[in-house]
């Protein structure tokens, strides 16, 4: 196997399992996933991650279904989910 930090191969150029503290991704060993990516930390695996989009704008000021002033109410923004996770392990940020 050519593949640094690796254990076990199923190709020269391809491994399978990687050594202890290392995360398998696409055949390679890292200590970390790449962007984009989370870590199963049970499987020592990188899986694609949560994305997410933009906040929204911060939403008026209300309390009780009421419009109110800055200090005694809630104000709220929101973001969308793009893409969800291979796997529901990796949960989404609220």
């Amino acid at each position: 196997c050519r593949i640094e930090n690796c254990d076990s191969c199923f190709s020269r150029d391809f491994c399978t399992k990687c050594k202890t503290g290392f995360y398998s991704h696409r055949g390679r060993c890292f200590r970390g996933c790449p962007p984009g990516f989370a870590a199963l930390e049970e499987l020592m695996e990188c899986v694609e991650g949560c994305e997410v989009g933009q906040w929204s704008e911060w939403g008026t000021c209300s309390r009780n279904n009421k419009t109110c002033g800055f200090k005694w109410g809630l104000e709220t923004r929101t973001r969308q989910i793009v893409k969800k996770p291979a796997k529901d392990t990796i949960p989404c940020p609220t």
